[in-house]
């Protein structure tokens, strides 16, 4: 990214199953949103959900992939 500072937007659910929240924030409403405000980055930590965020995020946010750390 350069020299743009990074503003990252950290979703964590612990360890439950919470499929509604990461399926929301995972909407292009709520991307293009953030991407509007100025955040670069989007965290999601999904502990046992079923839902699997979408991984073509370029258009938008930059996804993380915690598995693999």
């Amino acid at each position: 990214m350069g020299s743009r500072e990074r503003r990252v937007v950290f979703v964590t659910v612990g360890t439950t199953c919470f499929d509604a929240l990461v399926k929301a924030v995972d909407s292009e409403e709520v991307k293009e949103a953030l991407l509007h405000k100025g955040y670069t980055d989007l965290l999601i930590q999904m502990g046992r959900g079923t839902y699997m965020p979408s991984k073509d995020l370029e258009a938008y946010l930059r996804p993380y992939d915690w598995e693999n750390l």
